[in-house]
């Protein structure tokens, strides 16, 4: 199992790539045969093909994203995380859902958001 110190790495290095817009760095976090599915009710996002065209979809919507990280739990191998994401001049809240793997790298991550309640940035 991943030390708490590992989880909290990786989540902070998830929201850091965002923030760098540094696709590798981003790509680099991911286990062999991690997922995402966001939002939940989508189908997963699988395999390194999948992971990078999550990505470059994302930002096929607004050229930058920023996320903020304003709560962490840490609890075993998993972290809820309380973000706020800007982009477009919208934000909009999520709670992301990270699993973490023994070497630190995320197995898995599942976000929770709602259109209906974004909010012009500013």
């Amino acid at each position: 199992m991943p030390t708490p110190e590992q989880v909290r790495d990786a989540v902070d290095a998830y929201v850091r790539a965002y923030a760098t817009d540094d696709r590798d760095a981003f790509l680099a976090l991911w286990s062999d045969g991690a997922w995402i599915v966001d939002p939940v009710g989508t189908p997963a996002h699988e395999g390194p093909e999948g992971r990078a065209g999550f990505w470059d979809s994302v930002h096929a919507l607004s050229p930058e994203i920023r996320l903020s990280a304003t709560d962490v739990v840490v609890c075993g191998d998993e972290a809820a995380v309380t973000l706020e994401i800007r982009a477009a001049g919208t934000v909009i809240d999520a709670i992301d859902i990270f699993s973490v793997d023994d070497s630190g790298r995320i197995s898995s991550m599942k976000a929770y958001w709602d259109m209906a309640r974004m909010r012009l940035d500013g």
